[in-house]
């Protein structure tokens, strides 16, 4: 998306902070536009939880807050560390920006209320765009589903579009996204789509095109939770065991869905035909990658899945790894069947004969390959990043300025602020009365997995 009534470019350099609930040297999507601003001249500091690579990083000045991300089945344990980080961020923000005002905060998501970390910062007159990585209303649903799930997704609606409100600028990840946004009432103009496309000096290259039958490896990595089908592709090893008795499956990463997963491996006796490892930096997956023979992406149908653009499908048809993937709404906006073998989701069966095929057919392998990488070109960060500028700049060639907080005592008393009543505010966008403290109890449901 363009912006027309602005000037394509910005002539200064600006001061830019980004907020996000993610550790940075895990998350591709984050690292890639801060680095990709400060490769441009522009100023930027960004607030992540608790970070192995702090201080300055390729020109981004990395600043970990002492919260580190839960994992667990406490209610309360990850309701706490949502609130302290929102707190801890908006103090911090609050403090930087009182030495220099921020041209621009970037607040990424989930969740959407995170933006209500930037309220201080725009007084002070700074443009905040929010970053929207997935959809929270339809994730809700899917999780809790029933009475419970809808009472919540409608209130989380009303979440997302006073979150939108209160931003200068909304991204989405993809176009369905952004119809999605503008039919919840969020206007056309004040959204831009930049789709999370990998780093091609990251993800360069081809991977090893000379696979082995007798090393033939599946792989599929990224968050594992329930509604991404890892118990899917696992069922479907299981059906090939005598038909190809060489189809290895690799799962890399971590979730609250890992547990399950594991169990089920041990259950259909396929521990020396699934592997797992653990998340790997985001520089290290080409390497790992690099091995696959086909990448996986079997995503169980629902309305948050339909509206996912999984960014390891971008990653395996950059480096021309095939795609097996479930048949869902958005994969098939920008893949056609040429370029992704698809299976109906949640069909085991048609997964394994999906697997089986390609398996024994190194010339489609090949062809699937080669169509997705040609897609890519079209899909690649150079577009992708041109569009973010263009988002960015667009506000920066506004009127700059808007309120302007002026004295040591307003400051001050922001600052105070922040520290006190606004947590009260958190916790009633974050936890509303009517659906009950359960927005912590699935740590699935507060990341983004696309």
């Amino acid at each position: 998306m363009g912006f027309p009534d602005q000037p394509h470019r910005c002539n200064h350099m600006a001061h830019v902070l980004m907020i996000a609930y993610t550790t940075y040297v895990h998350d591709g999507r984050v690292k890639r536009q801060a680095q990709a601003l400060a490769e441009r001249g522009d100023h930027v500091d960004l607030l992540c939880l608790e970070n192995p690579h702090e201080g300055l990083h390729c020109g981004v000045n990395v600043i970990g807050l002492k919260v580190r991300r839960y994992r667990g089945n406490s209610k309360t344990g990850y309701f706490r560390t949502y609130l302290g980080f929102f707190v801890a961020a908006g103090a911090r923000a609050l403090k930087l920006a009182l030495r220099k005002r921020y041209d621009v905060v970037i607040v990424c998501t989930m969740p959407d209320a995170a933006v209500l970390c930037a309220l201080p910062l725009k007084l002070l007159g700074s443009k905040v765009v929010l970053d929207m990585h997935d959809t929270m209303p339809e994730l809700y649903r899917e999780k809790f589903g029933g009475r419970r799930g809808t009472i919540g997704a409608r209130l989380l609606g009303f979440e997302e579009l006073a979150s939108t409100w209160f931003a200068n600028r909304v991204l989405a990840v993809h176009d369905l996204h952004k119809a999605r946004l503008e039919e919840a009432g969020v206007r056309h103009d004040k959204i831009a789509v930049v789709l999370n496309s990998p780093d091609p000096r990251i993800f360069a290259g081809t991977s090893n095109h000379d696979v082995r039958q007798e090393d033939f490896t599946v792989l599929c990595h990224g968050t594992i939770a329930e509604r991404l089908g890892l118990d899917v592709a696992i069922q479907a090893i299981a059906c090939l065991r005598d038909r190809a008795p060489n189809i290895r499956l690799l799962i890399v990463g971590a979730g609250d869905y890992l547990t399950e997963c594991r169990s089920l491996v041990t259950q259909l006796d396929l521990d020396d035909r699934v592997r797992f490892e653990p998340a790997r930096p985001l520089e290290q997956l080409p390497q790992l990658l690099s091995h696959a023979a086909i990448g996986l992406v079997p995503n169980r149908a629902s309305s948050a899945t339909h509206l996912m653009l999984p960014v390891k499908l971008l990653e395996y048809a950059k480096l021309g790894i095939p795609v097996v993937a479930a048949r869902l709404r958005t994969i098939e906006h920008y893949f056609d069947e040429s370029a992704v073998r698809y299976f109906e989701p949640g069909d085991s069966s048609a997964l394994a004969a999906a697997l089986e095929e390609l398996y024994r057919s190194p010339a489609s392998r090949e062809a699937l390959a080669r169509n997705a990488r040609a897609l890519m070109v079209g899909l690649d960060w150079a577009h992708q990043r041109e569009q973010y500028f263009d988002a960015i700049d667009s506000l920066l060639r506004s009127e700059r300025g808007g309120t302007h907080l002026n004295g040591t005592a307003k400051s001050q008393f922001l600052l105070c602020a922040w520290r006190g009543r606004f947590a009260g505010l958190l916790f009633a966008v974050l936890c509303p009365p009517h659906c009950g403290p359960t927005v912590g109890s699935q740590p699935a449901l507060l990341e983004s997995t696309s």
